[in-house]
């Protein structure tokens, strides 16, 4: 049976993932606080609720002790530091070194932030980009090329939606995964809703698939 553990399970994406979680996997959701539980969603399979600490990292340590893929679904808000969301990487996988499993999976919902523009920029350097989320894309930025900079450690994956991520869109099942690129920027004008990007993020986390892929609707 695989243990997946999903940090920020009560937000948009992260209880898409819940929900859509096969039900013979083993899913842990991460909570801020006890009374977080009544927000889980419904879901097939068996999900057990646990107030983590995404700052401690022993508090995650205990979290993920009997993991095999821990899902990253966490979105810092605010004026965050461009280092946070690396900093947080470092403790999750800081964290599951003492797992069960030697190789635990650590899956992080990216930002469209990180794209690839053909100048060499990231996205969240364009003068479109949204002003308000600029201190989220460049951190998420920043976590990408941390992870692309790395030549070992456990294994991980960086999934990236388009910046048209639709919380009430349908499920369709209907989506494509593609490898990063030196020019990402086409990729802007695609879209995806957050229960087939679950349904991707679910892809993964079955066949174990690591490294940047770009996820959005199959046109």
């Amino acid at each position: 049976m695989t243990r997946v553990v999903v940090l920020g399970a009560t937000g948009r994406a992260g209880s898409a993932v819940l929900t859509q979680l096969p039900p013979e996997v083993q899913a842990t959701a991460a909570l801020r606080k006890p009374d977080d539980l009544s927000r889980l969603p419904v879901s097939d399979g068996s999900v057990t609720g646990v107030v983590v600490d995404i700052d401690d990292t022993e508090s995650l340590r205990r979290a993920t002790a009997e993991a095999d893929v821990v899902v990253n679904a966490v979105r810092l808000r605010g004026d965050i530091d461009p280092m946070a969301l690396v900093d947080l990487h470092e403790r999750v996988t800081e964290a599951t070194r003492s797992s069960a499993n030697a190789s635990v999976l650590v899956v992080t919902i990216g930002g469209a932030g990180a794209l690839m523009m053909p100048d060499g920029t990231r996205f969240w350097q364009h003068p479109s980009f949204p002003e308000v989320t600029l201190p989220r894309g460049r951190a998420h930025a920043r976590l990408r090329a941390h992870l692309e900079a790395r030549e070992d450690g456990p294994p991980w994956a960086y999934l990236i939606p388009p910046p048209a991520f639709v919380p009430e869109g349908p499920r369709t099942g209907n989506h494509s995964m593609w490898p990063p690129a030196a020019d990402e920027s086409d990729f802007r004008g695609r879209s995806i809703s957050y229960t087939d990007f679950a349904d991707a993020v679910c892809t993964v986390v079955e066949g174990r698939l690591t490294g940047v892929r770009l996820v959005a609707a199959s046109y």
